[in-house]
């Protein structure tokens, strides 16, 4: 079983999404962004394989305007040796990649431009994955499309305009149960029909449900997955607390994890965690199923100040647990208590206040002045924030790696003063 999340990881400077305009599209920035992509792919999946995660989406936009008519540039030429070096760690470390077009690619709509579109879409992404080499257990993921009122029919339109891809794209493509639409029991019917596998998207399934219990819906998921597609691949996530329904969770909970993994570990998936902080969660998932007591310390060294920020008792009892009985249940239930925490006021100063003796022997009077103005101010966010800026420029690694700037903006946050 593998365990990862979707292209850019929280707390490291690497990105593959890095973009341009239409209006400013030039060959010399096409390469110059494509090669700083290709670089920071290799980086992410090093970065994953030495915090085990071994199952990764790589971003549609690795190759800006990838399947775009303005991009007419020999990409796969012009990079094959580092495509070719990327592909061979993949398959070195055994590591699975997949990629998942965006909303905009509907094979099934009723209008022969759409599809056409969609098709150069899958095909660019299929010509990417292709060009690494790999095999085809490294898959494109894509939901049915529309519904245009009338599902039966947008159904046959899928499984028509499926047959017009290339054979590289009929076999790496799966499809994927949606939250609105198309249920996991249509998504079966499209998957019989072509022969391709199902991706389970629990989540969607939890909103889009069928008269099935979860068993039974992964030893059929399963059944659609050959031995050239490889495993099993299932994708889990939660529901946001704080926004509407339907939209991802800011990081997976511990319960509810092992609730839903203790139901189906026998079927032995690849779990794709789709959550907003992408690879803390992923490292979570993998410590709770198997991880060693040398990797709860290193995760509560990068815990630790976010935890004593959210409730100070909370850190005191993660440390106890890591002092005792090394439980990585009971470990992280506690830090999803802390994430869960509401603010206080006197945890955060007090926080602030001791991450601040990273700087106090390094700091200018300015930049010292600067910092209590906001703390007596109680502008704690904007004090968090400077925090930061001297962690990066006093190369204080020990803060950048942890993960105690990261919440804020997945909560949205607003500052008090």
């Amino acid at each position: 079983m593998k365990i990862g999340y979707a292209c850019i990881p929280l707390g490291v400077d690497w990105s593959t999404n890095r973009k341009m305009s239409l209006k400013n599209f030039s060959s010399e920035k096409f390469l110059e962004i494509t090669n700083l992509n290709l670089e920071d792919l290799r980086n992410i999946l090093e970065y994953n394989i030495q915090n085990n995660i071994y199952l990764f989406r790589i971003s549609s936009d690795i190759i800006p305007f990838g399947s775009h008519s303005i991009n007419n540039i020999l990409w796969q030429k012009i990079f094959k040796n580092q495509l070719e070096d990327i592909g061979i760690f993949i398959k070195k470390n055994k590591i699975r990649v997949s990629m998942h077009p965006g909303q905009y690619t509907v094979l099934n709509s009723p209008s022969e431009e759409i599809v056409k579109r969609a098709i150069k879409d899958i095909e660019y992404h299929t010509q990417f994955l292709d060009s690494l080499s790999l095999d085809y257990s490294h898959k494109i993921v894509l939901h049915l499309g529309g519904g245009y009122n009338d599902k039966v029919e947008s159904i046959k339109r899928f499984i028509k305009n499926f047959k017009m891809l290339s054979e590289s794209a009929k076999k790496r493509l799966v499809i994927e149960n949606d939250e609105r639409i198309f249920n996991f029991d249509d998504v079966l019917y499209a998957s019989d029909a072509l022969n391709i596998p199902i991706v389970f998207d629990y989540f969607h399934h939890l909103i889009n449900p069928v008269d099935r219990d979860l068993k039974e819906i992964l030893s059929l998921a399963k059944k659609t997955w050959k031995r050239e597609d490889g495993n099993i691949k299932i994708h889990y996530s939660e529901q946001s607390r704080i926004k509407k329904t339907g939209s991802h969770s800011e990081f997976i909970e511990t319960a509810k994890f092992l609730e839903f993994y203790n139901t189906i570990k026998e079927f032995d998936p690849d779990i794709m965690l789709e959550t907003k902080d992408k690879n803390i969660s992923a490292i979570k998932c993998i410590c709770l199923i198997s991880g060693s007591k040398s990797e709860l310390y290193n995760e509560w060294a990068k815990y630790k100040y976010l935890v004593m920020e959210k409730n100070y008792s909370l850190y005191k009892e993660c440390s106890k647990i890591l002092n005792t009985t090394y439980d990585a249940e009971k470990f992280y239930n506690k830090i999803d208590e802390a994430l869960l925490s509401p603010f206080n006021e006197g945890n955060f100063k007090n926080t602030l206040l001791h991450i601040w003796g990273y700087f106090k022997d390094e700091a200018t009077v300015k930049e010292e002045n600067k910092f209590f103005e906001l703390v007596n101010k109680k502008e704690f966010y904007k004090a968090k924030k400077f925090l930061y800026k001297l962690s990066k420029k006093y190369k204080v690694q020990y803060l950048i790696d942890s993960y105690y700037f990261i919440y804020d903006n997945l909560y949205m946050q607003k500052e008090l003063s």
